[in-house]
């Protein structure tokens, strides 16, 4: 793997946006490795597919690269609102490989994995329709939040310049792969209650820490009108799939904590 691209790809295309897209694509495809059964090439998939960017030939997962030069800071510009929502409900809802890189040298800074089921419909966060005077009047995209994907679900591949050991990429995420699941609405309390347990910031935590987070669930599933059990019961959850250890009396470890 090798962190420079090729910025000489970009030459025919005027706009920095599609000079962006050709250069980075290209360079994912000859670099990137399966991060879900570690065959060592991924096929870039023809331009213009409305999901995914590249396929992996041997346990046919595919893959979407969302690239940024610079920071992202703390949303991800997608695509259609509608389009997005439809692909959380797909079983083949692609992964996400999120990069960040320097212009002009081209170098990829960071790049990280997001596997899709860490996706749900409360970090979808839909923008307001483009105005009747836009070309595209009406068209409603989405932005992904990406300040509230948990940690464990930000798998680094590239950290800072520096290549994270394919091997230990590879570990972090079958050791994700618990917290697959198909139905939607438990996927999000899931995923919201592992987020709340990263924003208490220790390892050792009691029930009372995570009922801080009441008002903020509640919110986030206003059909819901027992936070609280539900939030043992995404505790227990969390325990069976070896991401929370009871210590009893209320109190909790949490474990791979990324």
């Amino acid at each position: 793997m090798d962190i420079h691209m090729n910025a000489a790809l970009g030459l025919d295309y005027h706009s920095p946006q599609q000079q962006a897209r050709v250069i980075t694509e290209a360079w994912a495809a000859e670099n990137m490795y399966c991060v879900m059964c570690g065959e060592p090439h991924l096929t870039h998939l023809q331009n213009n597919k409305p999901v995914a960017d590249l396929f992996c030939p041997n346990c046919q997962n595919t893959f979407e690269l969302k690239s940024h030069n610079g920071r992202f800071g703390s949303v991800i510009a997608d695509g259609a609102y509608e389009t997005m929502m439809a692909r959380l409900m797909d079983d083949n809802n692609p992964h996400l490989f999120v990069m960040e890189y320097s212009r002009p040298e081209y170098m990829v800074d960071n790049l990280w994995i997001i596997p899709s089921y860490f996706f749900t419909t409360e970090i979808i966060i839909k923008r307001k329709p483009l105005p009747p005077t836009a070309r595209r009047a009406g068209w409603t995209g989405c932005n992904i939040a990406w300040k509230n994907i948990p940690a464990q679900g930000k798998i680094p591949i590239i950290y800072q310049q520096e290549i994270v050991d394919p091997k230990f990429v590879r570990e972090k995420v079958v050791a994700t792969m618990t917290l697959s699941t198909a139905k939607i609405q438990t996927r999000g309390w899931l995923m919201d209650v592992l987020y709340c347990l990263e924003q208490i910031g220790k390892e050792y935590f009691t029930l009372r820490d995570v009922y801080r987070f009441t008002d903020y669930l509640q919110e986030r599933h206003q059909e819901n009108h027992n936070v609280q059990p539900k939030i043992r019961q995404q505790l227990q959850f969390l325990r069976d799939k070896g991401f929370v250890e009871f210590l009893g009396r209320g109190e909790y470890r949490l474990k791979n904590s990324g």
